[in-house]
């Protein structure tokens, strides 16, 4: 394993580099103008750069110890020259490591072979680099520039109504960021995965549908700035966003959002990929207050209530199934003669008995929160059904979570 040499060691080091004769030197190409190394030096390849408006560096300084950045980003491998392809990385760092002091970079911790961090403090502007080699490998650099934070993004509140979005428009709540270009727009006709690891115990499913956009975003755009403006902006637009899963940083999950005020019931998934191309950015939204409940029922006979939800193995109903229920009770209220049956359902995870019990009592607590909200008991009968009712492949948890249901189906209409 290597180690990381101790500060004395690493200014004596500092100090014999720059005892070596200079070598001409020059900006890197795409790079701040300050970061110079010998003018031999040049990208990887034309699509080696990223440059990213903001993102997040954790420099490594210390044995087990790294120190986040956040700033401007650049990054990139570079060659030795045209016609040089590789080289032991000791030969590197013994031109290198002069040419940086002399543009002003001081070391802040090396394993004394290959990683290298360096800080550089000049003229109020403050930057961070990191240079990995390896033996007659291309190096890798990323640099945070670091500077005041931008403008935050204000997004608008979802209306009173639900909105018509045709295929050429944005979201009005959740317009794209600048730069970005809408590539499609599609319909699916299934329910909205808002599921977040480590936080949900189980696969969740909200809606019986939704609608996804999908982007190519800028290249300056990283998947931290796009996860953390958008966090921060759908909070103070009075969205309840799930937190990242424990342990992943920003930039290596996506969003999941909830939005219950004035009456309506929105999900949203948003995610920057790792790439630019026309999918590189999606937002998938469902609408709850905009689906035709009542005439699914009337239709169809029957009525999933995905985003009901219920703590892990129990029946305890959870907040967040709340307005899903006002919407059911709205439906039954405004059909005074209409009985259904509140049918409970489960994957095929579990004994038969005990799958049988649970969804019995989740049905039961279905029916009593609606009896208990303005539906007379006498209009709800609650069965379980177990696992004897699937409705999609057990095999994997998606089709387990689409079982995991609760239904109301219309009374002498179960088909």
């Amino acid at each position: 394993m290597r180690r990381f040499a101790p500060p004395a060691l690493a200014a004596r080091l500092c100090c014999l580099l720059l005892l070596l004769p200079a070598v001409p030197l020059a900006a890197v190409q795409g790079f701040p103008a300050y970061l110079t190394l010998p003018k031999t030096v040049l990208l990887y390849d034309d699509g080696s750069l990223i440059v990213e408006n903001l993102a997040e560096f954790a420099f490594p300084v210390a044995e087990g110890k790294r120190v986040a950045k956040q700033g401007k980003h650049y990054r990139s491998y570079l060659k030795f020259g045209p016609d040089e392809t590789n080289r032991p990385a000791a030969a590197t760092w013994k031109e290198w490591g002069p040419a940086l002091l002399a543009g002003g970079w001081s070391l802040q911790g090396n394993d004394g072979a290959t990683s290298y961090t360096l800080v550089r403090k000049a003229g109020g502007l403050e930057s961070w680099l990191w240079i990995g080699l390896g033996d007659y490998e291309s190096p890798l650099v990323e640099l945070i520039e670091i500077a005041a934070p931008g403008s935050a993004v204000a997004l608008p509140p979802p209306g009173p109504k639900p909105e018509q979005v045709g295929p050429q428009q944005d979201f009005p709540f959740f317009p794209a960021p600048a730069g970005a270009t809408l590539s499609g727009t599609s319909t699916y006709g299934e329910p909205l995965d808002v599921t977040v690891g480590g936080i949900d115990r189980e696969t969740a499913l909200v809606g019986n549908g939704y609608l996804i956009k999908t982007y190519t975003p800028p290249a300056s755009l990283s998947r931290f700035e796009f996860e953390k403006t958008y966090r921060e902006a759908l909070a103070k637009a009075g969205w309840t966003v799930k937190p990242p899963a424990p342990g992943t940083p920003l930039g290596e999950g996506g969003i999941v959002a909830h939005y219950t005020a004035g009456g309506r019931d929105l999900w949203l998934v948003a995610s920057r990929g790792a790439d630019n191309s026309t999918t590189g950015m999606a937002v998938k939204v469902a609408d709850l207050g905009a689906e035709d409940w009542g005439g699914k029922l009337d239709t169809d006979c029957r009525l999933p209530l995905y985003g009901v939800t219920f703590d892990f193995d129990k029946a305890t109903l959870r907040p967040e199934s709340f307005p899903i229920l006002e919407k059911a009770a709205a439906v039954l209220a405004a059909r005074a003669g209409l009985a259904v049956e509140v049918q409970g359902h489960t994957d095929n995870v579990g004994q038969d008995d005990y799958n049988q019990k649970l969804s019995q009592e989740r049905a039961k607590a279905v029916a009593a929160w609606l009896s208990g909200h303005g539906i007379a008991a006498s209009r709800l009968a609650a069965k379980g059904y177990g696992k004897a009712r699937p409705i999609a492949d057990n095999a994997s948890d998606a089709g387990r979570a689409i079982n995991r249901r609760v239904e109301l189906v219309r009374a002498g209409c179960d088909r």
